[in-house]
């Protein structure tokens, strides 16, 4: 009898362990089923945030406004672990910064990460950027002068006495920001600063839309070598005996030449420019060819007579004709299409009141401006000059020029200073140099967003520009 208890005991004990063995084992189950779930759902998402990061670089290295405009976001992409939505929104009160939210799946999972960032063409802003640029020279820029819209330079930007600055952003690169006086920085409307540096002093009178960041991006411009010059020699030649006014991107026929023979050109431009041996209208120098880089000897002078021919002499009343590169001395009118290379210095003097045409002059040394340059019926895709100088550029008072002051709309790149001299002396468009200079009162220097777009095209860095990105957050 005791055996048969001892038995059934045992029985039970067994089935027993049986039971807590099969709890065990199901409950060791729906957590390792827990647990691959959760590592899959875990692996699904660092998947899906890696998706979304890829297009997230993917698109913002690619980047314009161009195709934000022409409706090219929303945008999708994909990698070997999954598919990508990229999304770019503008950002209110701002024509420069953007916000991108790229959203990725893989595995039914999805993440998305954003980034706030400025676009900046380069042609939309005034670029000190040089190993050293600091704006301002001896006494700073002052005396009721201003500069509106972005502004990048290098150095410490030395802001006094009564001037405005306006717009932004504002960058500092490898200095800060040293205001005195009564000078203010963004008093009408708060800008964005970047500085390497901060504010050294005055910080009082900067009024700022946000933080002051100190990471400032080192912008490289494609600064003017033999390449660059080689190639635009070769189009002044070409588009000197191609029949088409500027380049033959315009169709608009002129009758340059007959038989491509520079000699058989019918305007009167023979005067125009005094040391040219050139039998090509449109580059002024040596017939042997150009001279190095920066050593040109041809000297040009446009102030006080005409050259070349435009419409009402030397072509029909009423045909909107005129040569690529003309003067009217009476009208005080620069025709400029196209390429045009002067192989030497080039002086504008105080009898130029505006130019016509959409075009370059590339010039192979300085450049001095002591007159009133500007599109006789506005920035337009008409009427846009650009200036190329492998030495410095000067606007306003100069040897040259005698106390004048002056005054230019369009674009200027060079490889040296450009200086703006004189009380009085303004510059409206963008300026890409190394050194960006003025310390005279009542100076102007202010962006036209305009510009980019209608851009001649022999200008250097054309349609380029930079992404900088901001803040960065994991959705």
């Amino acid at each position: 009898m005791e055996s048969r208890n001892q038995d059934g005991f045992a029985l039970i004990a067994v089935m027993g362990l049986v039971a807590l063995v099969t709890v065990v084992a199901i409950g060791g189950f729906v957590l390792s089923k827990q647990v691959l779930h959760e590592a899959s759902r875990v692996q699904g998402e660092s998947r899906a945030f890696q998706v979304a990061q890829s297009g997230l670089d993917r698109e913002l290295a690619s980047f314009t406004p161009a195709s934000l405009e022409a409706g090219v976001f929303e945008r999708t992409g994909s990698t070997s672990d999954g598919v990508y939505t990229v999304v770019v929104t503008p950002l209110a009160g701002s024509a420069f910064e953007f916000l991108m939210t790229s959203t990725g799946i893989s595995e039914e999972e999805a993440e998305s990460v954003s980034m706030r960032f400025f676009y900046l063409d380069l042609w939309n802003m005034n670029i000190g950027a040089g190993d050293s640029a600091a704006l301002g020279g001896g006494r700073g820029w002052n005396g009721n002068a201003s500069i509106t819209g972005p502004l990048y330079i290098r150095g410490d930007l030395d802001w006094s006495a009564n001037a405005a600055y306006e717009g932004g952003p504002l960058f500092i690169r490898d200095g800060g920001l040293d205001v005195s006086g009564s000078g203010e920085l963004g008093k009408a409307e708060p800008i964005k600063l970047y500085a390497t540096n901060g504010i050294i002093s005055g910080a009082g009178n900067v009024y700022l839309d946000g933080p002051i960041s100190s990471s400032v991006p080192d912008i490289d411009l494609p600064w003017i070598d033999d390449e660059y010059m080689d190639e635009v020699y070769q189009k002044a030649l070409d588009e000197s005996i191609d029949n088409f006014m500027g380049s033959p991107s315009l169709a608009l026929v002129n009758s340059e030449a007959t038989g491509e023979d520079p000699t058989t050109y019918p305007s009167t431009r023979v005067t125009a420019v005094p040391a040219s041996t050139s039998t090509s209208y449109k580059y002024i120098g040596p017939a042997a060819g150009r001279s190095a880089l920066d050593a040109g000897t041809t000297f040009v002078e446009i102030d006080g007579s005409s050259f070349g021919s435009w419409d009402g002499n030397g072509y029909p009343v009423g045909s909107g004709i005129h040569d690529d590169f003309a003067y009217d001395a009476g009208a005080g009118t620069l025709y400029v299409e196209g390429t045009v290379f002067i192989d030497g210095d080039l002086h504008v003097g105080p009898n130029v009141q505006n130019y016509v045409g959409n075009g370059t002059l590339v010039v192979n040394g300085s450049i001095f401006i002591g007159a009133n340059l500007e599109p006789r019926d506005g920035l337009s895709a008409e009427q846009a000059m650009g200036i190329v100088a492998t030495g410095d550029i000067v606007i306003g008072d100069n040897v040259h020029s005698g106390n004048v002051r002056g005054h230019y709309t369009g674009a200027i790149f060079c490889n040296g200073t450009v200086g703006l001299y004189h009380t009085g002396t303004s510059y409206e468009g963008s300026i890409l140099a190394r050194d960006i200079y003025g310390d005279k009162p009542d100076i102007h220097l202010e962006t036209n967003p305009i510009l980019p777009t209608v851009l001649p095209e022999s200008m250097p860095g054309a349609g380029g520009g930079i992404i900088f990105p901001g803040t960065w957050t994991r959705n």
